[in-house]
């Protein structure tokens, strides 16, 4: 791992991290995007899958940053140039696949509706981002919980498209309850200022699919902000109460609670 570290520590290097991770997170839409050439998701027929593409972007970027660059900031920061580029070159890819005039400034309703969304998501993932990569452990995982949902639909999405995977289709889809458990372990709970963080990131958790599939609604609906906020408010509600949440809440907490207990006498070990 040590030499791994080393290697990451090339400023080129880091750039190259950020833009692997914005091409791993629209790898499945590679063969999604066959029919229509665009690899990057659409929003007017697959804003759920764009939303996934950069919250999963600024997640794998997070932890490259905490476990690679060790907090740096400025590994953060070419890091994000990286995942920026990266995500300008898949944008600018599927104009050009789904409406060539575009660049000669022949744009249609559906092309300025994915630059708007395009737009918004990448700011918005860049927040999340360095929020999560640069805060101290326990206020990360608040950003953490919003982020982690991302990981167990993307591995549904690529479990829908190889052979053989379907079957393990539901159990994926708790991988993000895993993955946050994991990171509440390493928080662990000893101070009562860690068990806040702990109960609102499982709060946040709970509420996040219905978060992503009521944004994702709006978003298709293409109905301007005042009206797609609306469409948003009354999507969240409806979806809110029908979420299961308790098998995905199970997992993070009895997995934060084995991380930690098991970190707890790895350090009492040590110290003896």
């Amino acid at each position: 791992m040590g030499s791994m570290r080393r290697v990451w520590q090339n400023w080129w290097m880091q750039l190259v991290g950020g833009i692997l991770v914005a091409a791993i997170a629209v790898l499945p839409w590679l063969w999604i995007g066959e029919k229509d050439r665009s690899i990057l998701p659409l929003a007017k027929d697959d804003a759920l899958g764009l939303i996934v593409v950069f919250t999963l972007t600024a997640l794998l970027g997070s932890w490259c940053v905490r476990r690679l660059g060790r907090g740096r900031t400025s590994f953060a920061v070419l890091t994000a140039v990286g995942m920026f580029l990266g995500m300008l070159a898949l944008g600018a890819q599927g104009i050009q696949a789904t409406n060539p005039d575009a660049f000669t400034g022949h744009l249609t309703k559906a092309t300025v509706h994915q630059l708007w969304v395009f737009g918004s998501l990448l700011v918005l993932s860049q927040a999340w981002y360095f929020l999560s990569a640069k805060l101290r452990l326990p206020v990360a995982t608040l950003f953490y919980a919003g982020l982690t949902v991302s990981l167990g639909y993307w591995l549904q999405i690529v479990a829908s498209l190889v052979a053989g995977a379907q079957s393990y289709y539901i159990y994926l889809g708790y991988a993000g309850a895993l993955v946050l458990g994991l990171i509440l372990g390493f928080v662990g709970f000893l101070r009562a200022s860690n068990l806040i963080f702990w109960v609102l990131a499982l709060a946040i958790q709970w509420v996040m699919p219905a978060v992503v599939d009521s944004a994702a609604r709006a978003i298709q609906s293409q109905t301007g902000f005042a009206k797609g906020l609306q469409s948003f408010g009354r999507s969240f509600n409806a979806s809110v109460l029908e979420t299961e949440w308790q098998t995905p809440l199970v997992i993070s907490l009895a997995t934060a609670m084995l991380t930690s207990v098991i970190l707890l006498i790895v350090r009492k070990v040590r110290r003896r």
